[in-house]
């Protein structure tokens, strides 16, 4: 403009410091104990994560019951079902069309495993209040002064009470711009967010640790992790099946959670029974041989002779 440019010098080491406002935004991608190493190099990254299916689905059930990061995570969580359901106990919550206990979001593939997470939720406490709502749709209605129409959908502003509801966001990236965006969003609505994603540090987990009471002794973890960490091959395949096999363990423990207890299991219309949850954990289990068969690859790394 007007035959002039105007040149903006910026050093690395000025935005970085220790001090500085950005310095607490980024993600360290070396050095890092919470970032996965990227993969090696290989001729068909589409095989690859095929193949590694079997074992990221193992090394979940395992960390679930090693007791890892992911268990701490979910002893929070239930802590947060358990005083949700204590609320329709006493009557401070009143069950009615809009309620909205159990909050599930996401965008593109994300968003469909969340909506099969919400989908068996719903069938198994159809009393409560569980809805999985693209995270688009709820920038639109919550995120701008002028509110856009979810058309096609029946989502309002008065159709959701958004009171301190549980949000579980789904992202595998852990920074794809909706989600993002809804992590610091749903900050206004609701103290009890968690997110679904494939590493320990990444910018929503950076948005959901900043939530944490620096008051208390119980530092309250947020972030379920896959472990899956970046995958470059284009199709969804390992990353989508880590997730649903993560959200399954998800299941089974607010379902352990809520039908423990006789005042919550009567609250949630609860259908699912100690039966169900023992064949579904069977089944969880003998999935990782119907896996490893289905890939034609062993655990430990070599094909299987057909």
């Amino acid at each position: 403009m007007g035959n002039s440019v105007n040149v903006i010098l910026l050093h690395l080491e000025d935005i970085v410091s220790d001090h500085s406002r950005l310095h607490h935004r980024l993600v360290r991608l070396e050095d890092n104990e919470f970032i996965k190493p990227l993969l090696d190099d290989c001729d068909d990254p589409v095989l690859k994560d095929i193949l590694d299916i079997p074992s990221v689905c193992a090394n979940i059930q395992d960390d679930w019951l090693n007791v890892g990061l992911n268990r701490m995570t979910a002893w929070h969580l239930g802590k947060c079902v358990q005083k949700r359901l204590q609320d329709h106990v006493d009557g401070s919550i009143q069950n009615h069309a809009g309620h909205i206990d159990i909050l599930v979001t996401g965008c593109e593939v994300s968003l469909w495993a969340a909506e099969q997470f919400t989908s068996d939720l719903t069938k198994c406490f159809p009393k409560l209040g569980i809805k999985a709502v693209s995270s688009n749709k709820l920038l639109g209605l919550f995120g701008q002064e002028l509110s856009v129409p979810a058309i096609g959908f029946p989502y309002t502003k008065k159709s959701m009470d958004m009171k301190d509801p549980i949000i579980i966001i789904v992202s595998h990236s852990g920074g794809t711009f909706s989600p993002l965006a809804c992590s610091n969003l749903m900050q206004s609505f609701s103290s009890n967010i968690f997110v679904v994603t494939s590493e320990w540090d990444t910018q929503i987990g950076k948005q959901l640790r900043s939530m944490n009471d620096k008051n208390t002794d119980i530092l309250p973890s947020r972030i379920f992790s896959t472990e899956v960490g970046v995958r470059p091959a284009e199709p969804c395949s390992v990353s989508v099946v880590a997730t649903h096999q993560l959200l399954t363990n998800i299941f089974e423990h607010i379902c352990i959670t809520i039908i423990s207890n006789p005042h919550f299991r009567h609250e949630s219309g609860a259908i699912i029974t100690e039966r169900d949850l023992q064949t579904l954990e069977r089944c969880n289990r003998d999935n990782i041989n119907a896996l490893k068969s289905i890939v034609n690859r062993d655990m430990d790394g070599p094909e299987l002779e057909l």
